[in-house]
């Protein structure tokens, strides 16, 4: 089953789909904030291959690594280091989504220590090599790859500390199934995202949200400390007393920008029993959803989370529902919901109802489709760091872009949004829309305290739209730029740094907003000769 087009709750759950959850965002450790694969202006792979093309092509005239340079590299790595020539580049190379399978990085390096990294630095400088950071391989423009680049892969940094003293440390390459599975046996969590193999390092680098977020923060505001490698090899400890300013960037701009990160560490939170829910409506109702929901997801308790999701469906009648998730009782959340159906213009009684208490480890399961696998099964399969041999997860194949939104839709607001899902059904697409509510934790940090400056936004939205690895993605991701285009003006302009979109004419303002300037200051500070700037989107 694939995690974006549906997703089986357990406990009597309805089948939901998984975008709302946070989708697959997160992102890389490194190059140009990851998540999974949207593309949006340029919007194929082939596209991506092009733009990663051009940068390796940069220093043509520059000197070359030879085959014996490359070896010397190798035999200096504890890690391993795979090339065009070894059996493994073939399931090494590839991202999550397999729009990119068409990139061919020169090397892919995985290192096992702030040693080998330095090593790899100092390789990308002598022989003028770009460079590209990942952990999970889930850049939503293919970014943690390309043709031509040295891939810095930390995967195997994937250590998930007990907790002492309410923080943790973890390993840059651990993958979200493992970090919710090593904290959940202490009792605790930190707010992360849905998708079970993204790394950690890319989604907190790029902000990172969830279920919980509008309970505990951002992934990144419980972030306390890092240690990364910068551009000269050496090995930088950052918090909110050394490094303060490198501290503040990787917070929201950290992907790919600063340095390779190692280590972050996190202040904990509970990890309670929890409900889920989940609720349906006939679509003649879909406009009164939306507009019940806006007004609702983003003011209820921190401790309720929702999301509001609309569904083209192929040759048929579209689909919208509403889910939750509550840290709160069974009983609040039951009330809560009631509200949203039944306030003044609200859409009146769902056709489906479920609200299902389930514990808080079993809830992330649940949301990242391994509710009925093993923990080595929620992995991808292989021999390689981040894979299991008992992996059963898939690839997929999928679009996305972003806008945030300050303010609730207008009536005109809302009509686009249905008129763009009607469309996509009528042209065969298999698309969706997830208005995500923001607020609460998240919206009570300052908006330039950290370099995640999207701090005043009522919700989000994510446009995706997904195809067969065979298939063609031109009618798909034309509907999918013309969304976007359409609620450009309904919305605040921002986008979402984690859902990276190579199609932002204005990115670093939709990204970064007022924090742009100052980032572009630690930019110079520690990457000063841009050895991370390989990817179009580099501060």
């Amino acid at each position: 089953m694939k995690r974006r087009t549906l997703l089986q709750a357990g406990g009597g759950l309805a089948a939901t789909s998984v975008a709302w959850a946070t989708g697959c965002d997160t992102k890389t450790a490194g190059a140009g904030t990851a998540s999974s694969g949207s593309a949006a202006g340029a919007a194929t792979g082939a596209d991506a291959a092009r733009t990663n093309a051009a940068s390796a092509s940069a220093g043509a005239a520059r000197a070359r690594a030879t085959q014996s340079s490359w070896a010397a590299l190798g035999k200096s790595l504890d890690g391993q280091l795979i090339r065009a020539s070894d059996a493994a580049y073939a399931a090494a190379r590839r991202l999550y989504n397999t729009r990119y399978d068409t990139l061919k990085p020169s090397a892919i390096a995985y290192v096992k220590h702030p040693s080998d990294i330095a090593e790899c630095l100092a390789f990308a400088r002598r022989y003028d090599a770009p460079v590209a950071i990942r952990s999970g391989g889930h850049s939503y423009a293919g970014w943690s790859s390309g043709n031509g680049k040295l891939i810095i892969d930390v995967s195997a940094l994937a250590k998930v500390g007990a907790p002492s003293g309410g923080i943790t440390r973890i390993g840059a390459g651990a993958k979200l199934i493992d970090v919710y599975q090593g904290l959940g046996a202490h009792g605790v969590t930190i707010p992360g995202g849905s998708c079970p193999t993204v790394g950690i390092s890319g989604l907190t680098l790029g902000g990172g949200h969830g279920v919980v977020s509008r309970a505990y923060g951002l992934t990144c505001d419980s972030l306390v400390g890092a240690t990364l490698v910068t551009a000269d090899g050496k090995t930088v400890d950052c918090d909110k007393n050394q490094h303060a300013d490198l501290f503040w960037a990787l917070r929201g701009a950290g992907n790919g920008n600063f340095g390779v990160v190692t280590e972050l560490r996190f202040r904990t939170h509970p990890a309670p029993r929890a409900v889920m829910a989940y609720m349906t409506w006939p679509w003649a109702k879909a406009a009164k959803v939306v507009a019940s929901w806006q007004t609702w997801g983003p003011v209820q308790a921190d401790e309720i989370w929702s999301a509001c999701h609309l569904d083209a469906r192929p040759g048929g009648t579209p689909a919208v529902s509403v889910a939750a998730f509550s840290l709160g009782g069974y009983r609040e959340l039951q009330n809560a919901v009631d509200k949203l159906a039944d306030q003044p213009g609200g859409p009146g009684p769902a056709t489906t109802v479920r609200l299902t208490p389930i514990g808080y480890l079993d809830a992330m399961e649940t949301y990242a489709g391994c509710s009925s696998k093993s923990t080595a099964q929620c992995h991808m399969p292989g021999s390689l760091p981040g894979h299991t041999g008992a992996g059963q997860l898939g690839r997929e194949t999928y679009a996305a872009r972003s806008h945030f939104f300050d303010r609730s839709l207008s009536a005109t607001g809302i009509r686009t949004l249905m008129d763009q899902i009607e469309s996509g059904g009528r042209k065969g697409v298999n698309g969706n829309v997830a208005l995500t509510a923001l607020g609460g934790a998240i919206n009570r940090v300052g908006r330039t305290d950290t370099a995640f400056v999207h701090r005043g936004s009522r919700f989000l939205a994510q446009y995706l739209t997904s195809w067969p690895s065979n298939g063609s993605p031109g009618t798909r991701t034309a509907w999918l730029n013309s969304f976007h285009d359409a609620m450009r003006r309904h919305s605040s302009g921002a986008a979402y740094q984690n859902y990276t979109d190579p199609g932002l004419t204005d990115w670093k303002s939709a990204y970064y907003g007022a924090a742009a300037g100052r980032l572009a200051t630690v930019k110079r500070t520690y990457d000063p000769q841009r050895l991370f700037s390989t990817f179009p989107q580099a501060l």
